[in-house]
């Protein structure tokens, strides 16, 4: 449950916008040691996501010509 609730600190995060109170009561309860790495991880899965579909739009097989 810990897990869950860093990677959510993290997502809300990466978004920008959030309340005071509710950024206050995350950090209280939060293991700030696993949390950088919580972060990266995430930083990882969104930069492969984004590459993913980047190759899938832009695949060199996939040509509009001739039709």
């Amino acid at each position: 449950m810990a897990f869950l609730r860093m990677v959510r600190i993290v997502l809300w995060s990466f978004f920008g916008v959030r309340k005071s109170a509710s950024h206050e009561a995350d950090f209280a309860n939060v293991n700030f040691s696993f949390l950088p790495f919580v972060a990266v991880l995430l930083a990882l899965c969104v930069g492969a996501a984004i590459f993913g579909v980047v190759l899938l739009v832009a695949h060199p097989t996939a040509t509009i010509q001739g039709l």
